[in-house]
């Protein structure tokens, strides 16, 4: 088998262990009644930059897929901006299932969660990794203060990689000029360090 292949082999087994996850009470509720609430990733297994969010929403479980709803939508039009898409990057999120209300994950959930993104990260092997709001920066970087950082490269001593951390594109940021206008010119520096990283 090919190297792609083999990486592809090893994320669906991550998968099925991911999905078949129960150590908090958030793993295998139903959404809305109806959608299981653990999502794995994007399985875009030939990117080379893996894009780190919170946790999943009630549209991403009814997907399957992260960062595919109103928030994954601006950031798809926004990376087309910078001339990048959705097809550069690996995407998953820190804690793999929808909370309740959406409320913030608890730290007992991220921690429960660090191995799926530890093994992920062994297996993808990406150039660069991108932290989506300050939940995902911490986890990536084991930093907070992700205001004093978005934009530029961070250096995760638990990962050996740079981070580009960007504040997360939901509504409630984007609605604000000053934000909308600082996440594009983040975009940029990400499109910069990527090509620096050889992604």
């Amino acid at each position: 088998m090919s190297m792609v292949a083999d990486v592809f082999v090893e994320m669906m087994k991550l998968k099925v262990e991911c999905l078949a996850c129960r150590m908090c009470g958030i793993g295998g509720c139903m959404v809305n009644g109806k959608f299981p609430s653990n999502v794995f990733s994007n399985m875009n297994c030939v990117a080379r930059i893996m894009a780190v969010g919170q946790n999943p929403g009630a549209d991403e479980a009814e997907m399957a897929e992260p960062f595919v709803g109103v928030s994954g939508r601006f950031f798809d039009e926004a990376l087309s901006s910078v001339g990048m898409s959705r097809s550069d990057f690996y995407v998953s999120n820190s804690v793999r299932c929808w909370t309740p209300g959406n409320r913030k994950p608890t730290s007992m959930e991220v921690d429960n969660c660090r191995t799926f993104l530890d093994r992920e990260v062994d297996i993808l092997k990406p150039r660069l990794l991108v932290a989506l709001g300050g939940t995902a920066f911490k986890q990536l970087t084991g930093m907070s203060g992700i205001m004093k950082h978005h934009g530029s490269k961070v250096f995760s001593p638990r990962y050996k990689l740079f981070v580009v951390p960007l504040i997360h594109p939901s509504p409630m940021n984007m609605n604000h000029p000053e934000n909308r206008e600082m996440f594009m010119k983040d975009l940029e520096n990400l499109r910069k360090a990527a090509m620096e990283n050889g992604g």
